[in-house]
């Protein structure tokens, strides 16, 4: 995607809108980052799955393709936003009774997800992380303003805003309060609706900043992924970066807090083979 190729070099560039200031949902510490710092940082995003009363994952299976060999691996949903994986909770009711009876959404972080990945890269589980219809949304209408086609829309998308003169374009930056010192990071948005709330907020204080700027997007992997060097030491000039989840997830969090003391997120193993089989997103 060309709006990514220069994200890293924007965000060596002067910032646009330092003057700007949210209170943030999360505060992160700002360090050079190495792969397992990077990780850390998805501790910031939750994420919602489905799973029996005793915190094993239902599994879905994946459904057949055509002219394909059959497929017998399992899939294991990671959503992005709490209404998405409330209307599969509703599916797996309606088509299981018995198993929808005992099903509960669980909230992990990105990080945990990951976890998960890791303990059960050697078994025959297909890992999907499920964003809202709502960014796809946004991400598409984006993209296609630009000219870009529409199937270029990123698996999970994240909305950030760059600013300033044709020449002298970078990345917005609000300032955040981090452990009594004002500090610079560059927000990356899971809602685009939340993004514009900040520069909503933004223009009545600073409208020529919120004037010249310009919401983008990008992909979570390519953002992580331009987190760490190759060599997989630190990189300097991204170690702003910070993620924001969607003020969805976050209220629903609060208005949920008991699922604090829900159980752990049991590996994929110890869940029954075929228990939900919720309906794959349909392949690009």
């Amino acid at each position: 995607m060309l709006v990514f190729k220069s994200l890293v070099k924007l965000a060596a560039a002067a910032s646009v809108s330092g003057a700007i200031a949210v209170s943030p949902i999360f505060t992160l510490k700002a360090e050079a980052l190495t792969e397992a710092q990077v990780l850390e940082r998805l501790g910031s995003i939750p994420v919602f799955t489905i799973t029996d009363d005793k915190g094993a994952p239902l599994l879905g299976a994946v459904p057949p393709q055509a002219n394909a060999k059959p497929d017998d691996s399992q899939l294991l949903f990671f959503f992005l936003s709490p209404d998405e994986a409330q209307m599969m909770l509703s599916q797996v009711k309606k088509s299981n009774p018995e198993i929808g009876k005992k099903a509960q959404i669980v909230v992990r972080s990105m990080n945990d997800a990951y976890q998960v990945i890791r303990q059960n890269k050697d078994k025959k589980l297909v890992f999907q992380f499920i964003p809202s219809k709502a960014s796809i949304d946004s991400a598409r209408t984006i993209l296609v303003s630009q000219g870009i086609a529409a199937d270029k829309i990123p698996n999970v998308p994240v909305f950030f805003a760059t600013g300033g003169q044709p020449n002298s374009q970078g990345l917005l930056t609000m300032s955040i309060d981090q452990n009594g010192k004002k500090e610079q990071v560059v927000p990356f948005f899971l809602d685009k609706t939340d993004l514009q709330s900040l520069l909503d907020r933004a223009g009545k204080e600073q409208p020529e900043v919120a004037k010249a700027t310009k919401i983008q997007v990008a992909s979570l992997f390519q953002v992580l992924d331009s987190m760490v060097s190759k060599d997989n030491k630190p990189n300097p000039e991204v170690e702003r970066f910070q993620f924001v989840p969607s003020r969805t997830s976050f209220e629903y969090i609060l208005k949920n807090s008991p699922q604090s003391n829900q159980p752990q997120v049991a590996p994929a193993r110890t869940a029954p083979a075929n228990t939900a089989k919720p309906a794959a997103p349909k392949k690009k």
